[in-house]
């Protein structure tokens, strides 16, 4: 009985010994993007992905790092924020048009079948550039993200 109780006891320390380096990675990271934030001047924005929309690349919970770009800096194979009514959706810019002298963006997620409904600003063919709320950061083609860092947040939102 005495040996059956020393093994649980190790692996509760071993689950608390990985809980404890898990979070603090995560307080690590947070740090470093609240560091990052300030140093480029509020520029940069985070944004929770909820969905299945975008995987296998990014999963709900995952933390991605925005940054408002002017309409002509943004180009197909981007992944945006946008908002729709009273939510944001993180799909990638499949076509760029330009209609009434307005960027309007093609915008899809890589998990689903058919792009978004358009905005009628855009005559139903995309987004408006004004409903764009950042570009996803990406570093050698990948988008900068805290997997599942998020989950907490959406929990507590229900």
């Amino acid at each position: 009985m005495s040996n059956e109780k020393s093994e649980n006891t190790n692996v509760d320390e071993e689950t608390f010994a990985n809980l404890r380096d898990y979070l603090s990675t995560i307080a690590v990271i947070i740090l470093f993007i609240i560091a990052a934030y300030m140093l480029l001047g509020g520029v940069l924005r985070l944004a929770i992905v909820e969905g299945i929309s975008m995987e296998p690349l990014l999963h709900t919970g995952d933390v991605v790092l925005i940054k408002k770009e002017a309409p002509n800096q943004i180009n197909v194979g981007d992944i945006v924020v946008y908002s729709s009514g009273t939510k944001y959706i993180i799909h990638r810019v499949i076509e760029i048009k330009q209609i009434d002298g307005k960027y309007c963006y093609v915008v899809k997620g890589d998990n689903n079948p058919m792009p978004d409904p358009g905005f009628p600003e855009c005559h139903g063919l995309g987004i408006p550039y004004d409903a764009i709320v950042g570009v996803v950061q990406e570093v050698d083609g990948s988008p900068v993200k805290i997997p599942y860092v998020g989950g907490l947040s959406l929990m507590v939102k229900g």
